[in-house]
C-alpha cells in the first residue's frame, strides 16, 4: 500500500496510547473512606452502593475485590444476586463481554435460587445487552424478552425500558428504523413516569440515530440535542460522548467538518477516559470517516486501521464491518485497486455474517413473544367474564367472542401475509444493493486493473463479462419477483421455462417441461414463488454444469392441495450422501425449509438425479379464495 511504514505502525500506537491511558488513570485511584470500616455485612451494602453511583470509575475493581471477601467470609448469600450482576457490568464496560456473559449468567442463576426477582430480571436484561454488544442478537433479544416479561408481570416499569430500549437497539443494527422507533416510543412515556432520567436520554439519543439514518438530519439533531440536555443535567459522560459523536457526524455530513471533528476528538478523549473499548472503536471510525471527507486518506487510513484493531481484538463483527466500509472507501480513494477488493470483500463477508446469522430468527422470536402476549391476555378476559356474567349471558358472550376471535384470526392473517411481504420486498431491496454493488464494483476494480495492465487481458474481460452477466440475470430475477402482476403460477412457470430452455440447448439436451393447467391462475405469495423459482434455478444449473446428461424433464402437478415440481435427469448421477465442498444441496435444502417444503433428492452413480420439491399448498390456495 502506499503509505509509509511508520503510518503502518500509528494505529498500533495509538491503540498503546488507550492501553496508557488507562494505566495512568488506575495509577490515580481514589482513596475509598469504605474501605477502612471493620469488615460486616453493612460494609458490603456500602460498596455496593458506591459501585451503583459511581458506575464510570474505572477503578472500582478495588471495591469489588473487597466485596468477594467479604460475601464469603460471612456467607452473605442475600447479597451475592446484587454483586455478581454489578461486577458483570463493570466487566462490559471495560469491553470484557466474556467476563460480562459469565457473571451475569452466575447471577441469574443464585437470583432464581434465592427467589430473589428483581435481581433475576436484572440478569436477564443484562445478559441481553452483553450478548448484543458481541453482536448475538438471538440470544440479546432471548434474555431482554424474559426479562420484559417478567417485569411486566413483577410491575418492574423501569427494568421494562431497558429490556424495551436494548430490543429497539437490536432493530437499529438491523436497520430496520421504524420497528426500533416503535420500541422506543413504548419505552419513552414508561420511562418519564418512572423519572428514569437515564432512559430518557437514551431514547432520545437512540430516536436521533434511527431519523439520521433514515435521512431526517433535523429531526435528528433535535433528538440529539435532548438527550445531550439531560446528560449534561446528569454528569453522564457516557452519555455526553455519544452525543458528541452523534451531533459530530451531523455536523459533516453537512459540510461543517472542522467543528464537526472538534466534537468527536471531545468524544474520543472521554471515551478513552472511562475505558469502553467498543466506544473508542467506534469514535477512530466516526474520525476516519471525517478524514475521508477531508480528503486526508492517510489520517483516515490510521483511524480506521485502529478502529478495526480494537473491534478485532473485542470480537465486535458490526465495528469490524464499519472499520472495513471505511477502509474500502479510502483505498479505492487512494486508487489502490487491490486493497479496496480485499477490504470490499471483507466488508461484505461480514455484513452477509449478521443478516443470516439474526434476521430470520428474530423475527420468529419476536412473533413467538406477542402471540404468547395475546394468547394471555385473551385467557384473562375470558376468566374476568367467567365470574361477571350468568350461563345464558355466558354462552351468547362466548358465542360472539368466539366469531369475533374467528375474524380477528383471519385478520391478523392477512396482515402478516402484508407484513412477510414488505419484510421480502424490503430484503429484496437489501440483496439487489449488495448484489449489484458487489457486482459493479468488482467491474470497476476489474476496469481499472484493465486499464493499467494493458495487453494480455482476456482474462480479466472474461471475468467482466461474467459479473456484468451476473448482474443482468439478478436484476431480471427481482424485477420480475416484485412485479404484482406475476404472482400467480402461470407466471411462475413461464419464468422457469424461460431460464431453462436457453440453457438445455445450449448443451443440446433433449427436454421435456410439463406444468398443470388446473392452477394457473392461483396467485402464490411471494416468498413461496421466490424460493421455489430459485430451487428449481439451483437445480437445473447443477444439471447443465455437471450431469453429462441427454435427456432432462421439470414437471409440476397438484394432486389434494399437494404441490409437487420434479428436475429430472439421466446424467451420471453422484452421491448425495458423500461429503462436499459446495454448498449447492445444502442451498435447495435451506431454501425448501423457509417455505415449510420438503425437498428429496435422489441420486446413484451411473444412474441419473431426481430432486422432487413438495409444498403443502392448502394455506395459499385457502388464503387466497378467502380474501
Amino acid at each position: 500500500m502506499r503509505y509509509s511504514f511508520l503510518s503502518k505502525l500509528l494505529p498500533l500506537f495509538l491503540l498503546l496510547s488507550i492501553c496508557l491511558s488507562g494505566f495512568s488513570f488506575a495509577q490515580k485511584a481514589p482513596n475509598y473512606p469504605v474501605l477502612s470500616m471493620s469488615d460486616s455485612k453493612e460494609k458490603v451494602d456500602s460498596i455496593l452502593n458506591i459501585v451503583e453511583n459511581n458506575r464510570y470509575d474505572v477503578n472500582r475493581q478495588i471495591l469489588y475485590n473487597e466485596a468477594f471477601r467479604l460475601v464469603e467470609k460471612f456467607t452473605y448469600k442475600s447479597a451475592e444476586p446484587l454483586l455478581y450482576n454489578s461486577y458483570g457490568v463493570f466487566k462490559r464496560d471495560m469491553s470484557q463481554y466474556d467476563d460480562a456473559i459469565h457473571y451475569h449468567k452466575i447471577a441469574l442463576d443464585l437470583a432464581k435460587s434465592h427467589n430473589n426477582v428483581k435481581e433475576e430480571i436484572k440478569a436477564y436484561n443484562n445478559l441481553g445487552v452483553a450478548y448484543r454488544r458481541v453482536d448475538d442478537y438471538n440470544m440479546a433479544l432471548d434474555y431482554l424478552t424474559k426479562a420484559w416479561m417478567l417485569a411486566e408481570k413483577m410491575g418492574d416499569n423501569y427494568s421494562v425500558t431497558i429490556a424495551l430500549n436494548s430490543i429497539g437497539n437490536i432493530h437499529v443494527v438491523r436497520e430496520d428504523y421504524r420497528a426500533a422507533i416503535y420500541y422506543f416510543k413504548l419505552c419513552m412515556p414508561i420511562a418519564a413516569r418512572e423519572n428514569n432520567k437515564r432512559g430518557l436520554a437514551i431514547n432520545l439519543q437512540n430516536m436521533g440515530e434511527c431519523y439520521e439514518r433514515m435521512g431526517m438530519m433535523d429531526s435528528a439533531k433535535i433528538y440529539y440535542k435532548r438527550a445531550l440536555g439531560f446528560n449534561i443535567i446528569r454528569n453522564d459522560d457516557k452519555g455526553i460522548a455519544i452525543c458528541y459523536n452523534s451531533l459530530g457526524n451531523i455536523l459533516i455530513r453537512e459540510g461543517q467538518i472542522d467543528r464537526g471533528l472538534n466534537l468527536l476528538k471531545k468524544a474520543l478523549d472521554i471515551n478513552i477516559k472511562l475505558g469502553d473499548q467498543l466506544f473508542i472503536a467506534n469514535s477512530y471510525s466516526n474520525l476516519g470517516k471525517a478524514y475521508f471527507l477531508k480528503k486526508d486518506y492517510q489520517m483516515a487510513q490510521q483511524m480506521f486501521d485502529t478502529s478495526l484493531n480494537i473491534a478485532n481484538t473485542i470480537r465486535s463483527v458490526v465495528e469490524a464491518k464499519n472499520a472495513y466500509e471505511g477502509l474500502t472507501k479510502t483505498a479505492a480513494a487512494r486508487e489502490d485497486w487491490k486493497a479496496a477488493f480485499e477490504y470490499g470483500s471483507l466488508f461484505k463477508e461480514l455484513s452477509d455474517s449478521i443478516l443470516l446469522k439474526n434476521n430470520q430468527s428474530l423475527r420468529n422470536k419476536e412473533f413467538a413473544y406477542h402471540q404468547e402476549k395475546v394468547e394471555m391476555a385473551q385467557k384473562v378476559d375470558r376468566n374476568k367474564n367467567i365470574i361477571m356474567v350468568g350461563s345464558l349471558i355466558l354462552f351468547l358472550l362466548l358465542l360472539i367472542t368466539g366469531v369475533l376471535y374467528y375474524l380477528r384470526l383471519r385478520l391478523l392473517e392477512r396482515n402478516r401475509s402484508l407484513q412477510r411481504e414488505l419484510e421480502i420486498r424490503a430484503q429484496i431491496a437489501s440483496d439487489l444493493h449488495d448484489d449489484m454493488g458487489s457486482s459493479l464494483s468488482s467491474i470497476h476494480i476489474f476496469s481499472e486493473l484493465l486499464r493499467k495492465s494493458g495487453a494480455g487481458s482476456h482474462d480479466l474481460l472474461s471475468k467482466i463479462e461474467a459479473n456484468a452477466k451476473d448482474t443482468l440475470e439478478a436484476l431480471d430475477d427481482i424485477i420480475w419477483l416484485v412485479k404484482p402482476s406475476n404472482d400467480k403460477f402461470s407466471n411462475l412457470s413461464t419464468h422457469i421455462s424461460e431460464f431453462a430452455i436457453p440453457l438445455f440447448e445450449s448443451k443440446n439436451i433433449n427436454f421435456e417441461i410439463e406444468f398443470p393447467e388446473n392452477i394457473a391462475d392461483i396467485p402464490i405469495p411471494m416468498e413461496t414463488r421466490r424460493n421455489i423459482f430459485l430451487i428449481i434455478k439451483e437445480s437445473v444449473n447443477n444439471l447443465v454444469k455437471y450431469s453429462e446428461c441427454t435427456e432432462a424433464s421439470i414437471k409440476a402437478w397438484i394432486d389434494n392441495n399437494i404441490l409437487r415440481f420434479v428436475v429430472k435427469d439421466n446424467g451420471k448421477g453422484f452421491n448425495p450422501n458423500q461429503e462436499t465442498n459446495r454448498n449447492g444441496i445444502k442451498n435447495l435444502r435451506a431454501r425448501a425449509k423457509q417455505i415449510n417444503a420438503d425437498i428429496d433428492i435422489n441420486s446413484t452413480p451411473g444412474r441419473g438425479t431426481e430432486i422432487i420439491l413438495t409444498i403443502n399448498a392448502k394455506d395459499f390456495i385457502s388464503v387466497n379464495a378467502a380474501s
